[in-house]
């Protein structure tokens, strides 16, 4: 092992602390050569601070030069929803004029920006959860108002809430491996879709 300080060597739990990921994620970057560690004379991994600083700031860098993951998720949304078969209640309605068209896909986008940071700020959940329930009713109104009728609303609802499940999972939890963490979060963001949908629905009449 590298010469420290007894105090800059950190355990893999601290080191999962200090990386704010899972256990089993910071083994599998160690084995991946991503993040160095060192053996300690019984075989326990061993972690430079310093190492750890240093690709932490790598990250951010890299972070900052890479798409947010709201914008991420928008752009994955996009082209789930155009290989659809149910996308077409998003396009061009005969009874929609433009003006209300951008409405539509200003609040859809708004409304998935509430599940993400549902997902990314746990400390939130209350505030995105009024804003998205907010949002949603506003976005039943304009489905109304737009011809849409409440049981299509309600199908093109439920298509676009799975959509939504799989794609914030897939792009929120790339770095999970913790398959009872990941449960307990599916159900959260579930049980926060299932309160939009119901809002949707109770815009009509």
């Amino acid at each position: 092992m590298r010469k420290a300080r007894s105090s800059d060597w950190l355990s893999i739990r601290q080191a999962s602390q200090l990386l704010g990921v899972h256990i089993s994620t910071v083994r599998e970057w160690t084995n991946a050569g991503t993040v160095p560690s060192y053996r300690t004379p019984g075989g326990h991994r061993r972690y430079l601070k310093s190492d750890l600083d240093k690709f932490l700031d790598q990250q951010r860098v890299s972070a900052q030069n890479s798409p947010s993951q709201t914008e991420q998720v928008l752009s994955r949304l996009r082209q789930d929803l155009r290989a659809h078969p149910h996308a077409d209640w998003l396009q061009v309605k005969s009874t929609s004029s433009e003006q209300d068209r951008v409405k539509q896909r200003e609040f859809g986008q708004h409304l998935l920006a509430c599940v993400v940071g549902f997902v990314e700020q746990p400390d939130q959940h209350d505030r995105f959860l009024d804003e998205g329930r907010r949002t949603a009713r506003e976005y039943g109104r304009m489905l109304m108002t737009s011809g849409v009728s409440a049981g299509n609303a309600a199908r093109a609802t439920i298509h676009f809430r799975q959509l939504i499940l799989k794609t914030v999972l897939e792009v929120s939890l790339g770095s999970r491996t913790g398959d009872e963490e990941d449960a307990r979060l599916f159900q959260r963001v579930s049980a926060f879709l299932d309160q939009l949908l119901l809002a949707i629905i109770e815009a009509y009449p």
